[in-house]
């Protein structure tokens, strides 16, 4: 057990590995209750989250599950996170864990003169991702909805096991898969989302936070406090994609059109090494000068690959894809190339080749 943003958190079940290569060839299943979870409801609720988000909220259609960005006004991030558009009075936010608290108050701070309210739901609700290529086989049983008619990155409310839920198309990993809202359920009552919990184990294998970290690596899925924070905008966290062409009516718009006409000094990137596995901290170094060109958000041991991954924040000039660099493994330099993610074979692994594109 491990303890993250105040809740004691299973680090592994069984191994890392083992519950990675689950998650990859057939279901896993996470606790992660842990992640902020804020309702924002009334009649301006989509005019509020548009002021403060890069995305264009209003014009998607319901039902929508959307990654986007809480920015400041220097274009930095504050988080990363996922807005359910219920309808269009009626969002949920899925933030992250350590980040709820300054999410909360930075949607209450904006909201002056709206007609919003904004309710942290976390305690009064659950939340468990069941992930992987059979995780639709496994959550079916549950559900009196067709889980064939919700397509990736959409959302539903609807009941799991009779107990009112929200359903999203939506995960952490690269697979396919589903996050589970159960509402009315608490530390103090978790009764039905323990019954939930219960009967996914049954066929799927829990999976704890090393795992969960791996496969988001292998994924290329940045990490709030890793890859992303305040001091990093969404051009140099490869995330540029976020920010809806022509929008500039949303906080820290004018950093981020500066950012977006220049070329930035250093980027987000993937690399994968000869041998060795990186961390986080670890420098990058120029493969011919052995200069320092950029240092490790995240770094693993993949599974799949059989090699260490990492991802970096590397300067620009160096961060070619196909680029030859080293990184500085303890006491040696070790080859590796910059590559952009995801780090596996999207024909044999993720969410594309179980769906194609669902």
């Amino acid at each position: 057990m491990f303890e993250f943003a105040g809740y004691d958190m299973p680090v592994w079940y069984t191994s890392i590995t083992d519950e990675h290569l689950a998650v990859r060839n057939g279901c896993g299943v996470f606790d992660v209750s842990h992640m902020g979870r804020i309702r924002v409801t009334g009649a301006d609720a989509g005019r509020l989250l548009d002021r403060l988000l890069p995305t264009n909220i209003l014009s998607q259609s319901d039902a929508k599950a959307i990654y986007t960005i809480f920015l400041n006004e220097r274009g930095g991030i504050l988080d990363d996170l996922v807005v359910m558009k219920l309808s269009s009075d009626n969002y949920l936010a899925v933030v992250n864990a350590i980040n709820t608290k300054a999410d909360l108050k930075h949607v209450v701070e904006n909201s002056q003169g709206l007609d919003a309210s904004i309710q942290d739901v976390t305690e009064s609700s659950a939340m468990v991702a069941v992930q992987g290529p059979e995780s639709q086989r496994v959550l079916q049983p549950l559900v009196p909805l067709d889980l064939n008619e919700l397509k990736r990155f959409r959302c539903v409310e609807t009941q799991v096991m009779g107990q009112r839920s929200l359903v999203s198309r939506t995960g952490y990993t690269g697979e396919d898969g589903f996050e589970v809202i159960v509402y009315d359920t608490s530390e103090v009552n978790p009764t039905s989302a323990l019954a939930i919990w219960e009967k996914v184990v049954e066929t799927a294998k829990p999976c704890g936070l090393g795992a969960r970290d791996s496969l988001r690596i292998e994924a290329g899925y940045p990490l709030y406090g890793a890859e992303i924070d305040a001091e990093t905008n969404p051009v140099e966290a490869d995330l540029a994609w976020v920010v809806s062409a022509g929008k500039t009516s949303y906080l820290g718009h004018e950093a981020i059109a500066e950012a977006r006409g220049s070329t930035p000094a250093r980027i987000r990137r993937g690399i994968v090494l000869e041998r060795g596995i990186p961390r986080n901290g670890f420098e990058v170094l120029d493969n011919g000068t052995s200069q320092p060109v950029g240092k490790v958000t995240s770094g693993t041991f993949s599974p799949v690959l059989h090699k260490g991954i990492a991802m970096a924040l590397i300067a620009t000039e160096r961060a070619e894809l196909g680029e030859r660099i080293r990184v500085r493994v303890r006491d040696s330099a070790v080859e590796g190339r910059v590559v952009k993610p995801p780090f596996y074979d999207e024909k044999i692994y993720g969410w594309k080749r179980l769906n194609n594109g669902k």
